[in-house]
């Protein structure tokens, strides 16, 4: 038991830490001018490698009910059209999230759905589930695209480039963690690696299906199916990855679909992968690429391992629907059935750097047509 002098004494160099009980909220929204500005702030609460013992894991992860709250959260923020606000956040969430509007400097107005709660010792976040960002008018949706980053500070550079894909092609969400994948380092209770030598970790959004990033994304696709479906000429759920310099080193842009079947990638059937890649090549292997040349492969042109086929979300959109969404621990993704709605792309950094922006926009845009105002109204 601390002594009154003690306790005093905590409470203030605490009041130090994290003056007037400032949230992220408080900080960020007050002191960035840009939506990619923002999303770095955001980021900088994102929990830790190796943060989580078992005990604060279990405390940091949703109830029963939370988990249903957060999936409420997610659906509504989708159906926003100039009306973000607080409201959005369901009750059970009210001490931890909130919901509100942030206008970029060029004019463009996003709804934001944040975590307010941060831990006074780490100033990182008390929960880590995650940040949302959509248009704050369905006016503003261009194309149905669902972006997202998993992995924040270890893939170096994907929020912020997802970040300024999502405000620049006019995409319909935005996605975000709030933990690193190895903030609690004891291996996955859903998917096993292939070797002992890699390992899956708990807090890993992309395999493990109790992290709340995949139930945001069962809510995304819920709510996507319910306005119009995923139609492959303007609808996608990409995940933007990083790679290590030796990993794939002969590929500078990976991109799969979830599966390792080279002639479902060779098939003539017209797929969002197929395009985006034919895009992705014109876009850094043109005379008007302002980038070097980049190597972009799918698995039937390259021996790259990196194919997602563990990848829980990519599992769920793929299968879906299936009885119970936690057969994507076990049951991995039938070619047959298989539309192509998820693409997951590993990145050198060299392609995932600020240069290579304008590259990714154009083919980007040039995968995916615009919705007309009939789709638009629907949203």
């Amino acid at each position: 038991m601390l002594l009154p002098h003690w306790s005093g004494l905590l409470t203030y160099l605490l009041s130090k830490l994290n003056p007037l009980g400032q949230t992220p909220g408080d900080t960020c929204f007050a002191s960035t001018h840009t939506l990619g500005s923002l999303v770095e702030c955001l980021e900088k609460y994102t929990v830790p490698e190796d943060y989580y013992d078992q005990f604060s894991y279990l405390e940091a992860q949703p109830t029963d009910s939370q988990r249903e709250a957060w999936f409420a959260a997610v659906t509504t923020l989708l159906s926003t059209h100039n009306n973000c606000s607080s409201a959005i956040v369901p009750t059970a969430l009210h001490n931890i999230y909130s919901a509100t509007s942030f206008t970029d400097i060029n004019g463009q107005s996003f709804c934001i759905l944040y975590e307010r709660s941060v831990s006074p010792c780490s100033m990182r976040y008390e929960k880590g589930w995650g940040f949302m960002v959509v248009p704050s008018s369905r006016d503003m949706v261009s194309r149905l695209l669902h972006l997202s980053a998993p992995h924040p500070f270890y893939d170096v550079g994907t929020p912020i480039q997802a970040t300024h894909l999502f405000k620049e092609t006019g995409a319909k969400s935005l996605l975000v963690p709030g933990r690193m994948r190895p903030a609690y380092n004891a291996p996955s209770t859903c998917v096993l690696p292939r070797s002992n030598k890699s390992t899956y970790y708990m807090t890993d959004p992309a395999h493990n299906d109790l992290e709340p990033f995949f139930d945001a994304n069962r809510a995304i696709w819920e709510w996507q199916t319910r306005h119009g479906g995923c139609p492959s000429l303007s609808c996608a759920f990409i995940q933007f990855h990083g790679k290590a310099r030796t990993t794939c080193p002969k590929d500078d842009i990976f991109l799969s679909a979830g599966l390792a079947d080279d002639t479902w990638y060779t098939d003539d059937v017209d797929r969002p992968i197929k395009r985006l890649r034919n895009q992705l090549y014109v876009a850094f292997n043109s005379e008007s690429s302002t980038t070097a040349p980049l190597t972009i492969s799918l698995p039937s042109d390259s021996k790259c391992i990196l194919t997602a086929t563990k990848n829980v979300v990519g599992r769920y959109l793929n299968s879906y629907p299936l009885s119970s969404s936690h057969e994507v621990c076990t049951q991995s993704s039938d070619p047959d059935s298989t539309q192509g709605v998820f693409i997951h792309i590993e990145q050198a950094a060299v392609a995932r750097n600020k240069a290579a922006r304008e590259g990714w926009i154009r083919a980007l845009k040039n995968t995916f047509v615009g919705v007309d105002a009939k789709t638009r109204a629907r949203l």
